[in-house]
C-alpha cells in the first residue's frame, strides 16, 4: 500500500471543499431569485484548517439604512462606516480562541441616482424602489483557535435591521445550514 502524500491529502481537500461551495453557490443562485427582503441576510462559510472564508449578501437597507448611492455627508460617512467595520471585524468568532482579518472587500453597487432637478420628485422616488445590494468577502485567519465549541457572529449586534441571517457551511467534514434571528448570534457546526 503507498502512503498517501501531504499533496493528495490537500488536493482532495481541495477538490471536496470547491464540490461542497459549487452545491452552495446552487443554493445561493436558487435563493438569489426569492425576492429581495429587508431585514433578511446570507452568510457562507468556509472552514479550512485555521481560515475561514466568509461571504455576507445582504440588502444595502440592512447595512445602511438606504439603497442608493449616498447623497448627502451623512450617507457618505455611513457607507464608509459600514466598509470600515464590515472589512476589519470579522464577521464570526469561534467561542474559543480569536480570528484576525486577513483580507477583505465590500462591493456595493447601486445605480447612481438621477440629478435631474425638474423631474427631483420622480428621480427620489426611483431611487427609493431600488433594491441593490452589499456583498462583503473576508478571509479569517483563526490561529489556534478551537472550532469544536461554536460561533458566534456581532453582524445583528453591529447592523439591528438584520433580523434574520441564513448561514451556510462547508468544512472538512461536511456541509450545513441554520438559520438565526435576532438576537441569537450563536451557531454550530
Amino acid at each position: 500500500m503507498t502512503p498517501r502524500t501531504p499533496l493528495k491529502s490537500i488536493n482532495s481537500l481541495n477538490v471536496a471543499i470547491s464540490l461542497c461551495l459549487c452545491a452552495l453557490a446552487t443554493t445561493s443562485t436558487a435563493n438569489e431569485q426569492q425576492p429581495h427582503q429587508h431585514g433578511h441576510a446570507q452568510l457562507q462559510m468556509a472552514v479550512e484548517n485555521n481560515s475561514i472564508d466568509l461571504i455576507l449578501t445582504s440588502p444595502a437597507h440592512n447595512l445602511l439604512g438606504f439603497e442608493y448611492q449616498p447623497r448627502t455627508q451623512q450617507q457618505k460617512k455611513t457607507l464608509e462606516n459600514a466598509r470600515q467595520w464590515l472589512t476589519t471585524q470579522a464577521m464570526v468568532t469561534p467561542d474559543a480562541g480569536n480570528c484576525t482579518v486577513k483580507s477583505a472587500s465590500m462591493d456595493f453597487s447601486a445605480k447612481a441616482a438621477e440629478q435631474d432637478h425638474h423631474d427631483h420628485e420622480e428621480s427620489h422616488n426611483e431611487a427609493n424602489n431600488e433594491h441593490a445590494n452589499i456583498e462583503v468577502s473576508q478571509v479569517l485567519d483563526c490561529a489556534g483557535a478551537d472550532f469544536s465549541g461554536g460561533f458566534a457572529t456581532p453582524l445583528m449586534g453591529q447592523f439591528p435591521e438584520i433580523q434574520d441571517l441564513n448561514v451556510e457551511w462547508v468544512t472538512n467534514s461536511g456541509q450545513g445550514s441554520t438559520k438565526l434571528s435576532a438576537p441569537n448570534d450563536q451557531l454550530r457546526l
